[in-house]
């Protein structure tokens, strides 16, 4: 994970250092935040309320943008009923009932994807989540808010990539918070001493000891080593609702347990959660950024590498010719809450980001696009704008692409395992009806998505408006 890492005990152990060698020296209070965090999630069906579905909303004069051409139509009507895409043009014809939205000659596209995000881990920041007096509520409130907040940008669709992320995402899909469709990983799993290794220095190992971890207990990790622990911990993902599996394959930037240039995971410990996730008919996607930690995961059978910034040209060639998908990250380069230490880490990621984009277009890998934001929710509302890098290395038609159909292609190989079943990111008849009505041509002016207050008139997901004419 790219931006940040962190809990109650593990968050001071990997932003701060291990044992008696912490960065920065001082006190840390020892509770039940992981608990605190899980609960709070339940009590966000309180907080915010579901906008109630019309049975059919006509687009007027809309021009829709087909983003896998790059083209924009001229001024047609569209039809949604049944939160599908039910007709576009002279048949879109709706009833009396049906809601109608004046198009006014806008860009009708699809919304927006985000393939790598911690809905979570990302609600509150590190001095809240130390702070005694914050409570289960407001870390609930935090929570939904950000969920809210996320669908308010445009983004209707999002990969949750690590976390206890399933009662949000229950509260979501039953319409007592509002915020995007969720594809959720559950807990990462991760060897010993992985990146996935949460434990404070005090927590000793569950193998040997027999107590499992804070983290493990709450859902945000599971340590599993060997063929049976890992093909444990992909089932329980599995049973609990998991659209894809993600383990950890490799060193990580925010880790202090796990240089950046270690791979993790031997071939057969690999074989055995992609073994299992097929059997669900769905994927893993790994945690990686070197060449040995990605080709060991795809001789594994590993479908989606997440970063990659450390890869070499020859391996970004491998990825293509065995149809891997790459999701990728435009990283920011320092926050406030990074130590020196991470920093240092970091630059060798940084300096590759550039490189692997490049070689990945040119090679013609599957790529997708995710921000990777946690615990920095001062980054949150940077979420559109980390898709203008992009500019250095794609045209705008082509990011519209990545950031719409192409990412729906990647969420689309979770198969019978998507909670979601239909297409998205294209807007054409019997699509699901996730949509942005916007404020100029994003074609001519890619700069148009990552306004989203002043440029998105209407926000739609699941044939629902959560912004503009008719938001409930």
């Amino acid at each position: 994970m790219a931006v940040g890492r962190c809990s109650s005990g593990w968050w001071k152990r990997r932003y701060f250092g291990r044992g008696g060698g912490l960065l920065l020296r001082f006190s840390i209070r020892q509770n039940h935040i992981f608990a605190f965090i899980a609960g709070a999630v339940f009590a966000l069906v309180s907080i915010t309320a579901l906008a109630q579905q019309p049975s059919e909303t006509l687009f007027q004069d809309v021009r829709v943008l087909d983003v896998v051409n790059g083209r924009l139509g001229a001024p047609t009507n569209l039809l949604v009923k049944g939160g599908v895409i039910a007709a576009i043009g002279a048949s879109a014809k709706a009833s009396q009932d049906a809601k109608i939205v004046e198009g006014k000659s806008r860009t009708l596209m699809p919304g927006l994807i985000d393939v790598h995000v911690h809905l979570t881990f990302g609600a509150l920041p590190l001095a809240g989540l130390y702070d005694p007096n914050t409570t289960a509520g407001q870390i609930g409130a935090a929570a939904a808010k950000s969920a809210s907040d996320m669908l308010l940008r445009g983004f209707t669709a999002v990969r949750d990539m690590g976390g206890p992320i399933f009662p949000l995402k229950r509260a979501i899909d039953s319409g007592k918070v509002t915020g995007p469709r969720i594809w959720p990983s559950g807990a990462v799993i991760s060897q010993t001493s992985g990146h996935g290794d949460f434990r404070t220095p005090e927590e000793r190992s569950r193998r040997f000891f027999g107590k499992p971890a804070r983290a493990e207990e709450e859902d945000a990790t599971f340590i599993a080593d060997g063929r049976d622990e890992v093909l444990t911990a992909t089932r329980e993902n599995l049973r609990n609702g998991a659209s894809q599996i993600k383990i950890m394959g490799g060193g990580g930037t925010s880790s202090a347990y796990d240089p950046i240039d270690v791979t993790q995971y031997t071939l057969d410990e690999m074989k055995a959660a992609v073994e299992a996730a097929s059997d669900w008919n769905t994927y893993v996607a790994v945690h990686a950024y070197t060449p040995r930690a990605v080709r060991r995961a795809i001789e594994a059978g590993v479908q989606c590498i997440e970063h990659g910034q450390l890869l070499d040209d020859a391996t970004i060639k491998l990825m293509a010719q065995k149809g891997v998908w790459l999701s990728a990250q435009n990283l920011i380069p320092d926050t406030p809450s990074m130590s020196a230490e991470r920093r240092a880490k970091r630059r060798g990621v940084l300096e590759g980001t550039a490189r692997v984009w490049q070689s990945a277009k040119k090679h013609g890998v599957k790529l997708a696009w995710g921000t990777d934001i946690l615990f920095e929710p001062e980054l949150n509302s940077e979420q559109s704008r980390l898709i203008l890098p992009l500019k250095q290395w794609f045209t705008p038609a082509e990011i519209l692409k990545l950031v719409t159909y192409d990412n729906a292609r990647l969420l689309a190989l979770s198969g019978p395992r998507s909670p979601y079943q239909g297409r998205l990111g294209v807007i054409e008849t019997g699509a699901l009806a996730d949509l942005l009505l916007v404020d100029g041509n994003p074609l001519a002016d890619i700069d148009l998505i990552t306004d989203p207050q002043k440029n998105f008139s209407v926000i739609m997901k699941d044939g629902v408006i959560f912004k503009g004419d008719g938001a409930r």
